[in-house]
């Protein structure tokens, strides 16, 4: 007897007393925005797909879908290969490799990749806009920054977005870098933050240098100026000092790590060519980043005047008045702003200043430098306007037509038809009458061999005088050998190809003076094929290219 009458009889079958059971209808609430936010995902890459086949495969993206396909084939060094200024040795060709190993090598490896990335980079920006905000806030400033993104203009922007990687799809592990320490603000500093950041800052470095600029040089300068402000002692300090040594040290092990790679006989990188713009070219060179921004956030006038491409740049207006009034307020409130504000806000003032300074920038061949002002300005909206937008009772509203309109422009850019190719047809014609081994110029060459699914090979020349010669540039040596491989046909330029130097007629005219008369002259698709009854490769002589192949 006792104290027994005081006790709660429990059941036998060890179930949870009702006071500590999880209510029933907690479950759904808790998985209904991971499984929104996994549906959004698949819908989006869909989407972006879509439109990514709207563009046909280039050169540069073809080249990288080589490189990948002979990594995947056990060349880990890419051993013989001379890349470009920039290798995305550790960015996108892991990505082409995983998506060749289920896909095979074909156009679609740079599509896929390409919508891959770019539905990343807009859940990233999404969760990074986010920050600690939750319910009603949390849920508009997701919607603001992946918004601001959703719908990538037709034509140039989806080249710049959604083709060739170009740096955009660095943008997605520079997400994940500001996602953790962003994450790491939130609870504690923990010590292993800095070193988790200075890995993945000097491997996504090893594939693109441009990191320095977009990374580590905001990184360290943020860091600089937070252990001013606070003047307190090096204990006090030690997150941001390690933060910054880190990024500083990330940038020596990239260096070092792909001159291992080339000492232990992998790829070599070219490297960039650096000019600086005269001062009396610096306003038209700011005027061209204007119109790059205008072009990245889909608000570009200069495609033409027809209303319909006039009204969408309209619509897409709103995303850059958001962004620009969130940089705005970023700049405002600097000193009292969280870390990954201000090294969002540095980053973009660097690129654009980097922009401006160097050399003859134009919009159509180099807005893909500066693809990151636009997640980052996506993410500085939505964290910053999110909490007025969602306190707005006319806001709300607005932003939902907006959203609306956005949502409507991505829709009507995925149900484009997929373009002709005619790169796709020369490399059928040249499967069909059994040419499989010949040259071509660099902005078709390997663009024709993936189209052609590598049965037909296709090797860039370039024009040096009168003569074609091979210069290495996104290009593998023993391509060249003419112990291995029997090339008999070269592929000139089309005629509305404006990136190689020349006209077809002058490529024909420096064939036949390299290689001789051809014994056959074909046309198709607007190229001009020419066939000889030898090997050409003899005949080939080797230069260094004077620097980046421009388009």
């Amino acid at each position: 007897m006792g104290g027994s009458e005081l006790e709660t009889p429990v059941a036998e079958t060890g179930t949870t007393p009702a006071s500590h059971a999880r209510p029933a209808s907690a479950w759904p609430r808790r998985w209904a925005w991971p499984v929104l936010f996994v549906a959004a995902g698949l819908a989006l890459f869909a989407a972006y797909l879509r439109q990514a086949q709207t563009v046909p495969v280039m050169s540069d993206g073809a080249s990288n879908a080589l490189q990948a396909w002979d990594l995947l084939h056990g060349n880990v060094l890419l051993r013989g290969w001379t890349m470009s200024d920039v290798s995305f040795y550790t960015t996108e060709i892991p990505q082409y490799m995983l998506v060749e190993l289920a896909h095979g090598l074909n156009a679609d490896v740079v599509h896929i990749a390409a919508a891959m990335s770019y539905t990343l980079l807009v859940l990233g920006a999404a969760l990074l806009a986010r920050g600690r905000a939750a319910g009603r806030e949390g849920a508009v400033r997701m919607l603001v920054a992946a918004g601001i993104m959703l719908a990538p203009s037709l034509g140039t922007a989806t080249v710049t977005l959604l083709s060739n990687p170009d740096h955009t799809g660095t943008q997605v592990p520079m997400l994940v870098i500001w996602l953790i320490i962003d994450t790491d603000a939130q609870r504690r500093a923990r010590w292993w933050v800095p070193a988790t950041a200075a890995a993945l800052l000097a491997w996504v470095q090893v594939g693109d240098p441009l990191v320095l600029y977009e990374g580590v040089v905001p990184l360290v300068l943020v860091c600089a100026i937070r252990i001013l402000r606070r003047r307190g002692s090096l204990a006090e300090n030690w997150y941001e000092l390690s933060l910054a040594a880190g990024a500083v040290v990330s940038a020596g092990v990239a260096w070092v790590a792909l001159k291992v790679i080339n000492r232990l006989g992998g790829f070599a990188v070219r490297p960039p060519a650096v000019a600086f713009a005269h001062l009396d070219h610096l306003p038209a060179n700011a005027w061209v980043a204007v119109r790059s921004v205008l072009l990245l956030f889909g608000a570009d006038f200069s495609g033409g005047q027809r209303p319909a491409h006039i009204g969408l740049a309209v619509v897409h207006l709103a995303g850059v008045a958001l962004a620009a009034w969130a940089v705005g307020r970023a700049l405002r409130r600097f000193g009292t702003e969280d870390l990954v504000v201000q090294v969002l806000t540095v980053a973009l003032i660097v690129l654009l200043a980097a922009y401006v300074v160097r050399g003859n920038p134009n919009v159509a061949g180099s807005t893909h430098e500066i693809a990151g002002v636009l997640p980052i300005g996506a993410v500085l909206a939505g964290r910053l306007l999110g909490g007025t937008l969602a306190r707005g009772r006319l806001l709300i509203p607005a932003l939902a037509v907006i959203l609306g309109c956005y949502a409507g422009i991505e829709v009507h850019n995925a149900v484009q038809p997929r373009p002709s190719d005619p790169n796709a047809q020369v490399a059928a014609w040249l499967t069909a009458h059994h040419l499989t081994y010949g040259l071509g110029d660099y902005w078709n060459a390997n663009a024709m061999t993936v189209d052609g699914a590598s049965q037909v090979q296709v090797r860039s020349v370039s024009r040096s005088g009168d003569t074609l010669v091979y210069r290495p540039w996104e290009s593998e040596n023993s391509w060249y050998d003419p112990a291995q491989h029997d090339a008999t046909f070269l592929v000139t330029p089309g005629p509305a190809n404006a990136c190689s130097p020349g006209t077809p007629a002058g490529w024909e005219a420096a064939a036949r003076a390299t290689f001789g008369p051809p014994s056959g002259t074909y046309r198709v698709a607007g190229f001009i094929i020419l066939v000889w009854p030898k090997n050409l490769l003899p005949d080939l002589t080797t230069k260094s290219p004077h620097g980046p192949i421009q388009c």
